[in-house]
């Protein structure tokens, strides 16, 4: 390939691949105040990184630094949305991002209750083994769309499961909307 520089030049480079690579915004949970964005204890993944980091290696806690025994990620929040309020497209990274998420937890504790909501899980390429050993670590994946999360000390994801085709509730420490 041929690489031109700021100050004019080109060199030239023998290279495998290029990855373009555009950067991306976080969907402001603000607006979704249906799933729990600004309640306690409803983060976005970027939300999850933090309270990751802050466990440096240990036990991932909520923000309130209780131990976290079942989380629920909430995948296509604010995305994939066909009323004009939200996104219409899929950001094309968060199901791949919830499953890596979802494993900080079976990796830390595996009898800690993790759930990954999607519509439809994508997960192309090689992303189809990473949801197998996320799968194997014990990660459910349930096929629903949340309808609305309730935050606090005790959350609560409602959603329609789209296989069973009824409504449910799922309890949770922690949710996780993956905008």
């Amino acid at each position: 390939v041929q690489v031109a520089q700021e100050s004019g030049s080109v060199t030239e480079e023998a290279v495998g691949a290029i990855v373009q690579a555009t950067g991306f915004t976080n969907y402001d949970m603000a607006k979704l105040p249906e799933l729990g964005g600004g309640q306690p204890n409803v983060v976005d993944q970027a939300g999850l990184e933090a309270l990751a980091r802050q466990a440096n290696g240990g036990a991932v806690k909520r923000a309130d630094g209780k131990e976290v025994k079942s989380v629920v990620f909430v995948q296509c929040a604010g995305q994939r949305d066909d009323t004009g309020k939200h996104l219409s497209y899929c950001s094309g990274h968060c199901c791949g991002t919830s499953i890596k998420q979802a494993t900080y937890f079976k990796d830390q504790n595996p009898d800690i209750d993790t759930v990954v909501m999607y519509q439809d899980l994508r997960v192309p390429g090689m992303g189809e083994d990473f949801y197998r050993s996320a799968q194997q670590k014990g990660v459910i994946f349930t096929k629903g769309k949340a309808s609305k999360v309730t935050g606090g000390d005790s959350c609560s994801v409602t959603f329609k499961d789209l296989i069973l085709d009824e409504e449910n509730t799922i309890p949770a420490d922690l949710v996780v909307l993956a905008t």
